[in-house]
């Protein structure tokens, strides 16, 4: 396979352990059923039931999660409502972060695609074209998305050595994490494919002052319902 991608940070231990952290997208949400797509970021919606199957799916044959001893969540409800699920059902303890919520799309937030395309046009091409510097009308800026989430990952693998944690979160939240670990250029996110109840899992080192951050996989192990995006 070659050389395992990684990423290293400075900390200050003198701590020599290893924790594996998973990443898990949440599953397909309730306005997933509508026949359009929208732009969903902050939108508080909750689980189908078949998103609710398509995480447990993912879970069951994750062959990492019995390791699992902390549970770290979006406080978004389609992915906190099932970690406290998950938490109380394990006995895990549960911790809500602000900085994992998905991207604020602003006055477009809850709106179709096509709606925007109907009105916006010329914004939203330029948006697809050029997302770090075309951000939707009181949105988030790109930028700013990715230090919020890349901050909040270090402070975890910081925090959280010696343990081993499933983080529930977002699709856009899952592409920044990876792409600081593989080292890409934030503009390429969109070339990783995210499906609902994908994981992601890393294996950290901590020796000394240093973390090294290695991708172990990243698969959508609740292949019946396909890619979905």
């Amino acid at each position: 396979m070659g050389s395992l991608p990684m990423s290293i940070i400075s900390m200050n231990s003198n701590k020599s352990q290893t924790s594996t952290f998973i990443l898990l997208r949440h599953g397909e949400p309730s306005d997933n059923v509508l026949s359009e797509k929208i732009f969903r970021g902050i939108t508080d919606n909750v689980l189908t039931k078949k998103g609710w199957q398509q995480m447990s799916d993912a879970i069951s044959k994750s062959v990492y999660i019995e390791k699992v001893d902390h549970i770290i969540s979006s406080p978004l409800k389609r992915c906190y409502d099932f970690a406290e699920n998950l938490s109380k059902t394990h006995s895990l303890p549960l911790e809500i972060t602000e900085e994992l919520k998905e991207i604020n799309f602003g006055l477009w937030e809850g709106q179709s695609v096509q709606s925007i395309k109907d009105n916006e046009g010329d914004r939203l091409n330029k948006f697809w074209q050029d997302p770090l510097n075309n951000t939707p009308p009181e949105g988030e800026p790109v930028l700013d998305f990715q230090n919020r989430v890349v901050s909040c990952w270090n402070k975890l693998l910081m925090a959280q050595s010696g343990r081993n944690c499933l983080l529930i979160a977002h699709g856009g939240v899952q592409k920044m994490i990876l792409a600081d670990v593989l080292k890409m250029p934030v503009h390429a996110i969109h070339n990783i494919e995210v499906p609902y109840a994908c994981c992601s899992t890393f294996q950290v080192y901590y020796n000394g002052p240093d973390v090294l951050v290695t991708l172990k996989s990243h698969i959508n192990l609740d292949s019946k319902y396909g890619s979905i995006s």
